[in-house]
């Protein structure tokens, strides 16, 4: 099985807010793990944002540097679109960052990683987790 890490999961661990997402991660080999093209950029955002950009970009480059970055192709489009036309036809729809990681997780077959599990449990047929609690 494999994970597709949100990014509020990764600022829960870069943080050290989440002892119990940290660990899960210490325990799931780095193989099975995944990040989002989409997650990378809002962290590399916030990064930019922050007091302290050169070392939080650091931060978050060293943290995302041993697992897989996952990039849209055209299997991740398609699950956008339906993922996207499914949650609008019942009035649920979500951010669009939050589309782009479903679609990217759902279409590697991988299960989410996040903490904002009310969002991503809208999205059918994905499976969602949360490690921090």
């Amino acid at each position: 099985m494999a994970y597709s890490l949100d990014t509020n999961t990764i600022v829960l661990c870069l943080r050290g807010k989440s002892a119990k997402a940290a660990n899960r991660l210490r325990t799931t080999p780095a193989s099975e793990v995944r990040v989002p093209m989409q997650v990378l950029a809002e962290l590399r955002v916030g990064a930019a944002k922050s007091a302290k950009p050169v070392k939080n970009k650091a931060a978050v480059e060293s943290f995302v540097q041993p697992f897989a970055l996952i990039w849209p192709d055209e299997v991740v489009v398609e699950h956008y679109v339906a993922i996207r036309t499914a949650l609008e036809s019942m009035g649920q729809a979500i951010s669009e960052a939050d589309l782009w990681i479903a679609a990217t997780a759902r279409a590697k077959g991988d299960v989410i990683v996040t903490n904002n599990v009310r969002e991503f449990q809208r999205v059918p047929g994905l499976v969602v987790e949360d490690w921090s609690v």
